[in-house]
């Protein structure tokens, strides 16, 4: 960045030079850096690790509600809440997270361990609770301040800009809030050299693609009638239709990867995570895009599926 006369004149990025009127720094466990960027750090950032498992859609029948154990002094670690569990809006259980303090911001490892730590506390809410039940497990990093605060506020130095740091539990919960907030920051910060009115062809309103398997079943069927992609059954543990994946590659945000698709439409989301129903989504991807197979990824650049046909590759 380019800092002249306490604004931000500048910012290079490996995509060209933007010259921005206001900068939001939201940027994560990456926030004190780049507000040390925009002389404006007054606040530091320590990583802090959880894992998180989700269960089967059959272990979700006993949960109705949030619960956690606080834990016992042999299952209670230090830095936590204690995580607990929590029944999904897609009918899975989350169990977790830890929370583990690490150097590194980018530390997505999984350790068995901790898997097992955290189910050894939540059995204590739920003794029915079983690892076997988990059909995938991951990591995130919160982005905590040295305060355990969040840091919503303008610059103190750097006057076009705006910070929304520090976001951890329960910033999920508290984004609308902080987005109202941080709005009307930067509506104040650009009304102070033009003038700033609200968008009245703005529409807040984002429709959704259709699920098939929350309709009743004479929508269901009024719904294959139309379009009988709604009635072919691409990923049997979400019940997602070839229809619903068409409707995610065609929405106004490109979306031409496996890994896109899944977090739209949740093929791959369920206790095969993706064995059965990959190969079905990325060939609809190929048909669709009009691309080779070779050229489908799994989430981003470098991160092909396959390499070409068994005939065509030959061991070096």
């Amino acid at each position: 960045m380019r800092v002249d006369q306490n604004r931000i004149h500048s910012v290079s990025t490996n995509r060209g030079t933007i010259y921005p009127k206001i900068v939001v720094n939201a940027a994560g466990v990456f926030s004190d850096e780049i507000a040390k960027m925009a002389n404006d750090r007054f606040f530091s950032i320590h990583p802090r690790k959880g894992t998180n498992t989700i269960l089967d859609h059959k272990a979700s029948r006993r949960m109705m509600t949030i619960v956690s154990s606080f834990g016992t002094s042999s299952t209670k670690k230090k830095h936590t809440k204690g995580g607990g569990l929590v029944k999904t809006i897609d009918d899975n259980t989350l169990v977790g997270p830890d929370a583990v303090e690490t150097y590194c911001k980018e530390d997505f490892t999984t350790n068995a361990q901790n898997v097992w730590d955290v189910f050894e506390k939540q059995r204590l809410t739920d003794p029915a609770l079983f690892v076997r039940d988990a059909i995938t497990y991951f990591s995130g990093i919160r982005a905590a301040t040295y305060e355990e605060d969040f840091v919503i506020q303008k610059g103190r130095r750097t006057r076009n800009l705006v910070h929304a740091a520090g976001i951890q539990s329960p910033g999920i919960t508290a984004a609308p809030a902080i987005a109202l907030d941080v709005s009307k920051m930067a509506a104040e910060l650009l009304s102070e050299s033009r003038e700033v009115h609200r968008n009245p062809s703005f529409n807040p309103i984002h429709k959704g693609i259709i699920r098939m398997n929350e309709l009743s079943l004479e929508h269901r069927d009024a719904m294959i009638h139309k379009n009988p992609d709604y009635g072919e059954i691409i990923c049997r543990c979400e019940q997602i239709s070839r229809g619903e994946v068409k409707d995610a590659l065609h929405r106004s945000i490109p979306c031409d990867t496996l890994d896109g698709v899944k977090r739209r439409v949740r093929p791959g989301m369920g206790r095969c995570q993706g064995g059965f129903c990959g190969p079905l989504v990325l060939q609809i991807i190929a048909e669709e895009t009009k691309k080779p197979f070779e050229e489908i990824e799994k989430s981003a650049p470098g991160g092909e599926i396959l390499f070409g046909s068994i005939k065509e590759v030959r061991p070096e």
